[in-house]
C-alpha cells in the first residue's frame, strides 16, 4: 500500500479539503492510504469524511515561526512513520523547512501544490509584511526542495513558483468534482425552495469563507441596492470564517434581514445550489474556486470577479465582472431565473452538455483522480 501524507491548512471547510475529500471515494483504498497532518486534528475527525473513511490524522503542534528546532523535531518524528508521498497543500510561502527535511529524509515524493493566488488578510500592514515574506521565499525556492510541483490553475502556479522554475515542471491538477452530486433536478429545486419559503423569489447565492478574499460585504451592498429595484431578489450566503459577524452586521444595517440568509457551513450545499438562480463570487483573488465549478455543474449562471482566472469558465456559464458596485448591481437586477437549466442538463446521447464539458476539461472527478494517481505513481 502506498502511504500518502497530506499536509493541510487548519481551516477544515475550505477548497483544499474539498479537493482531497472529493477524490477519496474514488481511490483504491486497498492500494492508497491517505493520511493528514494538520493543526486541527479534532475538527478533521469531526467530519463526515473521517466517519466514512477513518484515515489516519496527525496533530501538528508546532509552527516554524515559533521555533525552528521544535518544529523540525516534530516533523521528523511524523515522517519517520514512513510515507511514500508527502503532499503539501499551500496558498503562500512562509518557509519550506518541511520540504527541506522531507528531502533530507529521502521521502520518495515531495509534492508542493499551490491552491491560491493571494493573501487572505484584512489588515493592510500585515498583508504587506506577509507578501514580502512570500516573495522572498518564492525567489529562494528551487527544485532541491521538492520532487514535483502542482497548482490548481496557471495563476496559482505563477503566484507560488518563480519564473526560474520551468513551467513544464508544474502540473495543473483541476479542482474536480463528482458531477452526479450536482446534476440539476427541477423537482429538488422546488422541494428546497418550498422548504426555505422562497418559491417566488429570484435567489442569488454565494458559497465561501467569510473573509477578506471572498469579499461578501461587497456582494451584500450590491444586492441591497439591486433589491430596491426588484423586491423578488433573495440572497443566500454559505460558509464559515472570521468575518461572518461583520457580514451579518452589515445585513442588519442595510435593513436586509428579511431578504438575506447568512448560513454557517452546511453539508447540503448541492441541495441549496439547486434552489438558486444565479451564483456570485466577487473574490479579490482566487486560485481556482471549487464553488464556481460546483455551481456550473448544477447549471447555474455565474457572476465572478474579473480577478478570477478565466480557466474557471468550463461551461460558458461564467461572466467575469470588474469589482465595481454599479456594474454588479446592474447585473443582479438582471439575474436569471430558472431559464434554460433543464435544457442544459438534458441528456443527449447519454451525456448532457454540462457533463461533456466537465469530461473534456478534466474537471470530472474520475478523470482528475486518474491524473492524481499518475502523479503519485510516476
Amino acid at each position: 500500500m502506498m502511504k500518502i501524507l497530506h499536509m493541510t491548512p487548519p481551516e477544515i471547510h475550505n477548497g483544499v479539503y474539498r479537493y482531497i475529500f472529493n477524490h477519496i471515494p474514488y481511490i483504491d483504498q486497498s492500494k492508497y492510504e491517505f493520511s493528514f497532518l494538520t493543526r486541527s486534528a479534532d475538527s478533521l475527525r469531526a467530519t463526515k469524511e473521517y466517519e466514512s473513511f477513518r484515515f489516519p490524522v496527525y496533530q501538528l503542534n508546532s509552527v516554524q515561526r515559533d521555533g525552528r528546532e521544535a518544529f523540525a523535531r516534530e516533523i521528523r518524528s511524523i515522517l519517520e512513520e514512513g510515507f511514500d508521498v508527502l503532499h503539501l497543500h499551500t496558498s503562500a510561502w512562509r518557509g519550506f523547512l518541511i520540504e527541506e527535511i522531507a528531502m533530507q529524509m529521502k521521502v520518495p515524493k515531495v509534492i508542493v501544490h499551490s491552491h491560491n493566488s493571494g493573501l487572505d488578510f484584512v489588515d493592510p500592514a500585515e498583508r504587506e509584511k506577509l507578501w514580502r515574506d512570500h516573495m522572498d521565499y518564492k525567489a529562494r525556492f528551487s527544485m532541491e526542495y521538492a520532487t514535483d510541483l502542482c497548482a490548481c490553475s496557471r495563476v496559482a502556479a505563477d503566484w507560488l513558483f518563480s519564473p526560474d522554475i520551468p513551467r513544464d515542471r508544474i502540473r495543473i491538477l483541476p479542482n474536480a468534482i463528482d458531477t452526479r452530486r450536482f446534476r440539476y433536478s427541477r423537482e429538488m429545486r422546488e422541494v428546497i425552495r418550498g422548504r426555505l419559503g422562497i418559491k417566488d423569489r429570484i435567489v442569488v447565492g454565494n458559497v465561501g469563507r467569510y473573509s477578506y478574499q471572498k469579499n461578501q460585504e461587497f456582494l451584500v451592498r450590491c444586492f441591497a441596492t439591486a433589491h430596491e429595484k426588484d423586491q423578488r431578489l433573495y440572497l443566500i450566503l454559505i460558509g464559515q470564517g472570521e468575518k461572518i459577524s461583520e457580514v451579518r452586521k452589515l445585513v442588519g444595517e442595510l435593513g436586509m434581514q428579511e431578504h438575506v440568509m447568512c448560513y454557517d457551513w452546511r453539508e447540503d450545499i448541492p441541495d441549496l445550489l439547486q434552489a438558486m438562480d444565479v451564483f456570485c463570487l466577487p473574490s479579490i483573488f482566487e486560485g481556482l474556486p471549487i464553488s464556481v465549478i460546483e455551481a456550473q455543474a448544477v447549471g447555474l449562471r455565474c457572476l465572478v470577479s474579473d480577478s478570477v482566472t478565466e480557466e474557471t469558465d468550463i461551461t460558458g456559464l461564467v461572466k467575469f465582472l470588474p469589482l465595481k458596485e454599479r456594474i454588479w448591481t446592474e447585473a443582479l437586477k438582471k439575474a436569471d431565473v430558472e431559464a434554460d437549466r433543464t435544457a442544459r442538463a438534458r441528456k443527449e446521447d447519454g451525456q448532457g452538455r454540462i457533463d461533456r464539458s466537465f469530461w473534456q476539461t478534466g474537471y470530472h472527478i474520475e478523470a482528475s483522480c486518474g491524473k492524481l494517481m499518475d502523479l503519485y505513481e510516476s
